[in-house]
């Protein structure tokens, strides 16, 4: 009988360092390497990747999600993958980040989606000057200001989920610009038909026309279709007051960009 002899050991990084350094590698951005952690401190954590210079993983670079310390997901010996961030040649120092991986792979997931036809529920993450970041499935997209309807901008529950629709996706640059006032109108675009009567609530008057609320979706009535019932108007304002009800009929949608134009009602 034939005894076969098994011998195992553990993986000694040292060594596999040693083997590393004999060699030479060309790093570059945006390049994902396997690599283990070999230190951490407050606010960053040293990464050896098998290079000659030990990397830096800064802390807004650990994770898509918010941490307070790298200890909060890592320790010594964890082992990852990491993308080179930004090769300093002045001052032979390396930034890395786990969180570019992990928003790769995440997009990679999201691309399988058909994003012309699905409606996703998320909450607002951060405030811009013309708009908001929403954060869906760890990845972050923009909505402008104007495609978010008026109540949800009112209200201050931080974790309230709200529907968006995608406007543009640029799966290059792994952008992605959301409406949450397509979203609901998509709810009751099957609501807004043509022939009946709607009451349309005034909530802002322009030199163009009127915008109404139907249903929660943001209306225009045309300064053309006003005056095919009025004969002279100096003033909109004279006409319409903030809150008024006005008898209105759906003229034309525009499913794609979530527009509706009304008429004043026979």
């Amino acid at each position: 009988m034939m005894l076969l002899y098994i011998v195992t050991s553990k993986f000694d990084f040292n060594k596999f360092g040693l083997i590393l350094s004999k060699y030479s590698y060309k790093v570059k951005t945006n390049d994902i390497l396997a690599g283990i952690i070999i230190g951490i401190e407050s606010n960053y954590a040293l990464v050896d990747l098998g290079l000659e210079q030990v990397c830096f993983l800064p802390l807004k670079e650990i994770s898509i999600s918010p941490i307070s310390s790298p200890t909060d997901l890592l320790n010594v010996n964890y082992i990852g993958e990491f993308l080179i961030l930004d090769i300093n040649k002045n001052s032979n120092r390396i930034i890395v980040s786990m969180k570019r991986v992990q928003s790769i792979y995440l997009w990679n997931r999201l691309r399988q989606i058909d994003f012309s036809n699905i409606t996703i529920y998320a909450k607002f993450s951060k405030s811009l000057t013309k708009g908001k970041l929403i954060i869906f499935n760890g990845l972050f997209f923009f909505v402008l200001n104007i495609n978010i309807p008026k109540y949800y901008l009112r209200i201050k529950n931080k974790n309230l989920f709200m529907p968006f629709k995608f406007l543009e996706v640029k799966d290059y640059f792994h952008i992605a610009h959301v409406s949450s006032k397509l979203a609901v109108f998509n709810k009751v675009n099957k609501n807004l038909v043509s022939g009946p009567t709607y009451l349309g609530n005034v909530t802002s008057i322009k030199y163009f026309g009127v915008f109404v609320n139907i249903l929660g979706v943001n209306c225009l009535l045309h300064i053309s279709e006003i005056l095919k019932k009025k004969n002279q108007i100096e003033n909109l304002s004279s006409l319409y007051k903030l809150g008024d009800q006005i008898p209105l009929k759906i003229i034309s949608k525009d499913i794609e960009r979530g527009r509706v134009s009304v008429a004043l009602k026979d």
